[in-house]
């Protein structure tokens, strides 16, 4: 009797351990995976007959893993499977082809009844069964119509009829694996996958051994159970990323093997099996390198006649148009948007770049375009002002304007070497000799421009330059929403700078980017919204992204972000476990320049200062009735390490009296007595407090949350005395407007 094969896809251990064992114990075929990038790597290569698909994976989420899946093989079944979703998830998964949907904690004879179900369903519906169903691949397909393009779809098309190795040489971000995995379908289709290795993430020590299964002299470390890479990819086509880091022994023993190959027109005797074609990619110059004694002349020697070029995309602009719109289109799909479009001016932006990073960099662009751009067209100001400030040519008006700015040539080119100096200096964090290295100038000379131009008199040249943050890699964390009861979660996604941080919604994929014009309610907590997506309780999770300065984020969420322990030590955690990324853009704070008040001033009036201080500094005062009493606190935001131990811990707090009123107003339905600090008339009656002044630290947790709805870091002394949202967003507002914050 047939048995299926199955997938799991989750990013907790212990449930894929479990569902393995139990599975196999029936009988299926199991494999897991703990994320959507792994899961689609043994969709292709191994083809499951149904996946048990959870929904909150890191990277990829388990809706853009559903969407990949479908669109690799629309007759794979798919279950989705989670411990908080809803029912707006469940609909959307539904739509896009999943079969079920399952509730954590799952029941094993649910599950059996589910894939019993499922597969019942799905033969009555195709016949002769699973094994006669039809694959369709996705197509690869080189994007362009420039001279450079059409030649590297010829020269493609033709090494893709003919036996041999083929090198492809191109700067990075130009495409290679694209070309490697067009060349692998034109000689295997999808019948066999493509091996691929990069050359450059091991040790130059264990490489030959590795790739041969032995390394210098015969020697192995290796354990006797793990094959080769030439033994993994026997009969195979092997994509060699980055040759030229192999070291020369090992290039050498790639060269025979070639060499001995071509020859013999098959696996030469005397040699390990290995990859029926070998696929190289290299960024060097190898004839350079083959000259400096660095590459080897016999491997390079393999190659002629079968070397590809990819041009760069600064030689190839006339295709950038097409690119935009191929990625617009796909990435729309990826991530259940509507179609965008992008208007002429915008385009015009796009195509003057210079695009240092080729076709990966302006992919990267028009993904955030499509993520924070809320709308179906896409204008000249949604694009980056790190690609609109640096375009040379922004259309024939704008081009006009600025040379009329200037009333010599003597002023532009003054202004113009002051921006340039300015920019290195400020990369280099104000550093004059390794500016100078950078600029290739002697220091003394970029000395006397420097104190010519003034560059190092201005008010900020002396302050360290603070860089855009983003996360290092995807995280994800459960939980349940305070005010909703919901079960919900957090799935963190970095992005590129000048993103901003944007909440998510993991069903439709519409966002709503962080910042006070958003904001929707400040009653019991900090509400965002724009259009039909919200963001609920975001002042914790925000107080976090402040004090560790992530500027750059999509958080997905499904409504409402969770409550935790009622802190923020769980967002610091996964945080620091994510790990921070510095990027290479300054990020400017927001300093202080006057005093501005929201309230009346006094001992005991209520009212929120900012005032000019070198450092984030908030003094807060509360006064309530006993057993909370009055608490003054002071802190300074040093770094992470203080948010986290002195502010970070303190709990949200309420009243045993203002229960039943909450309630009666949709609020507070998941609120339990491990999540917040309940007080009647006389004490605490739930838990022991972490600091004695723990409810007027909470009251500063809220106020770092509040106080990034700017999107910026803010330099500046708070005084607080019995505010709390509203008043934060209410000076949000004020600094916005009077200090004409964009």
């Amino acid at each position: 009797m047939f048995k299926a094969k199955i997938l799991v896809v989750d990013d907790e251990e212990d449930i894929l351990n479990t569902l393995r064992g139990s599975l196999e114990d029936e009988g299926f075929e199991v494999w897991t995976a703990g994320d959507g990038a792994d899961a689609m790597q043994l969709v292709r290569t191994k083809h499951p007959d149904i996946i048990f698909l959870d929904i909150w994976l890191p990277g990829m989420d388990g809706i853009q893993t559903l969407k990949a899946i479908k669109e690799f093989d629309a007759d794979i079944e798919v279950v989705i499977m989670t411990g908080h979703g809803t029912v707006n998830t469940a609909v959307q998964a539904i739509k896009l082809g999943a079969a079920d949907f399952l509730e954590k904690p799952l029941s094993l004879d649910a599950v059996l009844e589910t894939i019993r179900r499922v597969l019942e369903q799905h033969l009555l519906q195709r016949e002769g069964g699973p094994e006669a169903r039809l694959r369709v691949p996705r197509r690869d397909e080189l994007i362009g119509s420039s001279p450079a393009v059409r030649e590297l779809r010829k020269e493609t098309g033709r090494l893709g009829r003919v036996e041999g190795p083929v090198l492809i040489v191109g700067e990075p971000g130009t495409g290679k694996e694209l070309v490697a995995r067009i060349l692998h379908g034109k000689n295997h289709g999808k019948r066999r996958p493509l091996i691929k290795f990069a050359t450059n993430i091991w040790p130059q020590e264990e490489l030959e051994e590795e790739i041969f299964g032995q390394g210098p002299n015969g020697a192995a470390k290796r354990k006797e159970t793990k094959k080769s890479l030439f033994e993994q990819a026997s009969g195979r086509i092997l994509y060699l990323d980055a040759i030229d880091e192999l070291p020369m022994a090992a290039q050498t023993r790639l060269a025979r093997y070639l060499k001995e190959r071509i020859k013999a027109r098959s696996a030469p005797s005397g040699l390990p099996r290995g990859p029926v074609r070998i696929i190289a990619s290299t960024t060097k110059d190898l004839e350079t390198a083959r000259r400096e004694g660095v590459f080897s002349e016999e491997l390079l020697e393999c190659f002629q006649g079968r070397i590809l070029k990819i041009s760069p995309l600064s030689e190839r602009k006339s295709d950038i148009p097409d690119l935009t719109r191929f990625f617009l289109k796909t990435f729309c799909m990826d991530y259940g948007r509507k179609p965008k479009e992008i208007d002429d001016e915008a385009l015009q932006v796009l195509v003057a770049f210079d695009w240092p990073g080729n076709v990966k960099e302006l992919k990267n662009i028009v993904e955030r375009l499509v993520i924070s751009v809320p709308i179906s067209r896409i204008t000249e100001k949604d694009i980056p002002p790190s690609i609109r400030s640096t375009t040379a040519v922004q259309g024939e008006g704008t081009r006009s304007r600025a040379y009329e700015m200037w009333d010599s040539y003597q002023e532009a080119s003054d202004s113009w070497e002051k921006d340039y100096l300015l920019y290195h200096l400020k990369k280099h964090e104000g550093d004059l000799k390794t500016a100078a290295k950078a600029l290739h100038m002697d220091p003394r000379r970029l000395t006397r421009k420097v104190d010519k131009l003034g560059l190092l008199t201005e008010p900020e040249s002396s302050k360290p330059i603070l860089r855009q943050r983003t996360l290092r890699r995807s995280v994800v964390l459960a939980g349940q929403g305070l005010h909703s009861g919901v079960k919900t979660g957090l799935i963190l996604t970095p992005l590129p700078p000048d993103s901003g941080i944007l909440f998510g919604n993991i069903s439709t994929g519409e966002v709503v980017p962080v910042h006070v014009d958003n904001v929707q309610s400040t009653g019991y907590a900090t509400c965002l919204r724009k259009g039909a997506t919200s963001a609920k309780t975001t002042e914790h999770f925000l107080a976090v992204l402040h004090s560790y300065r992530i500027c750059n984020l999509l958080v997905k969420i499904e409504d409402e972000v969770p409550i935790m322990d009622g802190s923020s030590l769980d967002f610091c955690a996964i945080v620091e476990d994510a790990g921070i990324e510095e990027q290479d853009v300054a990020v400017e704070e927001i300093v202080i320049d006057k005093k501005y008040v929201i309230g009346k001033e006094g001992p005991d009036e209520k009212f929120l200062r900012v005032e000019p201080s070198d450092t984030f500094q908030v003094h807060y005062l509360l006064n309530y009735p006993e057993p909370i009493g009055r608490q003054e606190v002071d802190f300074t935001l040093k770094n992470e390490k203080a948010f986290k131990d002195l502010i970070a811990p303190a709990r949200t707090f309420g009243f045993v009296k203002d229960v039943e009123m909450l309630e009666s107003m949709g609020l507070a339905s998941g609120g339990k007595l491990t999540n917040l600090i309940l007080v009647d008339e006389e004490k605490v009656v739930n838990t022991t407090l972490r600091f004695p002044d723990e409810f007027a630290r909470h009251k500063i947790l809220d106020i770092l949350g509040d106080f990034y709805l700017l999107g910026r870091p803010i330099r500046g002394k708070v005084t607080a005395q019995m505010t709390g949202h509203s008043e934060n967003v209410a000076m949000m507002k004020m600094l916005r407007e009077q200090m004409k914050i964009v």
